[in-house]
């Protein structure tokens, strides 16, 4: 492993538990937009020149998946010029590069889980914006880890989680739709993993989720159950059945991943979701630590 490592949107959802995962027994610094304004090569090369990391982990990201349907001028900035600036910047100052990718980078029709080498036709301005993002990795930097991953839950959100709960509890019903068919990802468990992979000195594109897979109607009633919700009232209806304004981005109706390369390359399995949420699940009962 690498002794210095540098964290780009440690303020994020992914971002903390990536500080948290390898500020154990490293020299780490994390920064987020008010110290390092991805966009701008200039903010980027000076960070890096500065601090020297061997390791750079690029969490900084644009997220907000439908907003990106009206903002896609930002999206592509932050995306795709903000990863090649960062990529530009590990080049030339001989630091590896990690950073993370979408399944919405895929258009949902393979019908089986998506392996690392099946082409990608994102259907999503965010997906769009997110697969440019890989072109300018290869474009610029020999040398990287790229992870996709998707359905990201955990700690300081958003999230389905929190989406979900905090309805049931304001509404006490929810519509959920379920013809969308994926895995939900623990941050925690993908921090892990990209650790793992490090150890391993993995480079290249990897898949990672939790294991197994579902629909967000499962999953919303999955989470109602767990929390003793069970007078809410969950309604299954179609993407289509919601007013394109409400959720304006297109979303692949199945976008599992294959995890064999990641087990394949780490000895070890992801942990099934069920097992991840429950344990998040626990933690927001018990309330954060003191």
């Amino acid at each position: 492993m690498t002794k210095k490592i540098l964290v780009t949107g440690a303020a994020g959802l992914l971002g903390r538990q990536i500080v948290r995962q390898f500020s154990r027994d490293m020299d780490l610094r994390a920064t987020d937009r008010e110290e390092c304004d991805v966009t701008s090569l200039v903010e980027v090369r000076r960070e890096i020149g500065s601090f020297c990391p061997d390791l750079v982990l690029h969490c900084a990201a644009f997220t907000a998946v439908d907003r990106a349907e009206t903002e896609r001028e930002a999206a592509f900035l932050l995306n795709e010029t903000g990863t090649r600036n960062v990529a530009r910047a590990c080049r030339e100052k001989g630091a590896l590069l990690v950073t993370f990718g979408t399944d919405y980078v895929f258009d949902g029709t393979a019908g089986r889980p998506y392996r690392e080498d099946d082409e990608t036709n994102p259907l999503s301005v965010y997906g769009e914006s997110k697969l440019a993002a890989e072109r300018a990795l290869y474009a610029e930097n020999p040398e990287w880890l790229l992870i996709r991953t998707q359905w990201l839950f955990g700690p300081g959100g958003p999230d389905f989680v929190s989406a979900i709960l905090r309805k049931a509890d304001r509404e006490g019903a929810v519509r959920v739709v379920t013809d969308q068919v994926g895995c939900p990802t623990f941050a925690p468990d993908l921090a892990e993993a990209t650790r793992r992979l490090l150890e391993s000195g993995t480079r290249g594109i990897v898949h990672f989720s939790n294991a197994g897979h579902t629909n967000f109607y499962d999953y919303g009633r999955f989470l109602l159950a767990e929390t003793g919700r069970n007078e809410v009232r969950v309604e299954p209806v179609r993407t289509a059945d919601f007013p394109r304004g409400v959720y304006p981005a297109p979303r692949p109706a199945y976008s599992v991943l294959d995890k064999s390369k990641y087990t394949g390359i780490t000895g070890s399995a992801p942990r099934p979701w069920r097992d991840a949420v429950r344990e998040y699940l626990g933690t927001l009962h018990a309330g954060p630590p003191s």
